[in-house]
């Protein structure tokens, strides 16, 4: 969380809005700003996860060259094109949401020049969990049910993101494009602690180094891209196995539920078979969480900078 000098946040402010509300709407823009490069420069790792997960390849490297061979470019980045878009949306409802929450859990007279207890990030993170997952999981169904489509160079069933939101509705009705929500919201509960705490405690060691008070490249750039590799490798550390499950859930259009994919994994490989395809996971999340840290980071530097 950006330090800033400690103001009455009841008090409006030259743009009709207090400190609080102008913090949420930070975060908002921020989180569209770096949701967009997020989904630029990861979806093609993230599609390569997610087939490795369903089980159409048996390791990376082999779903990596056979998705060139037979799909060329297009094979790595389908389903991107409303993510380019939802990216933004959604991580601007993360950000936003959880600052919301972090604003209704502080106290009136905390002085924001000091970091924010660690508990205090954690419980927001939780509150944040059910409402972000609610706005993501429809977006995550169709692209899951694009993503494992097309194994080699066979034909897909469905062509695009709304052809497959109207099979979905046609076929499940709305509840369909909810299926997963159970194991994306524990594995959000689980995991988004984790992910704002991690942030947090790596942005202030590194702003608390000699390096940080002398460049400001280092404070302004490295600083936001290193924290956000951390916070993403503690996410996707903690949470994966029931992302394991969510992916399973929703590539079996709703023929599975968590409970059963749960069993029939542990069954086959036993803890480690949840965290199969965890590799690319973690080299996706890297960059991931490093690029909306920084757009984060950035905007909220030029909001402050220019009045809001």
């Amino acid at each position: 969380m950006s330090a800033t000098a400690h103001v009455n946040t009841d008090v409006p402010l030259k743009h009709g809005m207090s400190e609080d509300q102008l913090r949420v709407l930070r975060r908002f823009i921020g989180g569209t700003v770096g949701g967009m490069l997020q989904a630029i420069t990861t979806h093609p790792l993230d599609t390569i996860k997610a087939r490795v997960q369903s089980g159409m390849f048996p390791s990376i490297t082999a779903c990596a060259k056979s998705t060139w061979r037979h799909e060329g470019i297009y094979g790595f980045y389908r389903g991107v094109t409303p993510l380019l878009v939802l990216n933004g949306v959604f991580n601007s409802i993360l950000f936003s949401v959880n600052q919301f929450m972090l604003n209704r859990l502080t106290p009136a007279d905390f002085d924001y020049s000091t970091p924010q207890p660690l508990w205090r990030i954690a419980l927001a993170a939780e509150l944040t969990a059910p409402i972000y997952v609610l706005a993501i999981t429809p977006s995550e169904r169709v692209k899951v049910q694009l993503q494992v489509q097309g194994k080699g160079g066979a034909e897909t069933k469905i062509n695009g993101p709304i052809e497959c939101v109207q099979y979905i509705l046609r076929t499940k009705g709305v509840r369909g494009l909810l299926e997963g929500y159970t194991p994306t919201v524990l594995s959000r509960f689980v995991g988004l602690p984790f992910y704002f705490s991690g942030y947090q405690i790596t942005r202030n060691a590194l702003l608390a180094t000699p390096l940080a008070s002398s460049n400001s490249a280092f404070r302004e750039i490295a600083v936001p891209l290193l924290g956000g590799m951390v916070a993403g490798v503690c996410l996707w550390s903690t949470n994966y196995p029931l992302d394991f499950i969510k992916t399973h859930v929703q590539a079996s259009g709703g023929r599975l539920t968590p409970s059963q994919v749960a069993r029939d994994t542990f069954r086959r490989g036993g803890i480690l078979a949840f965290y199969k395809g965890y590799t690319v996971c973690i080299i996706r999340a890297i960059p991931a969480s490093s690029t909306i840290w920084l757009g984060i980071e950035l905007t909220n530097r030029a909001m402050v900078k220019h009045g809001w």
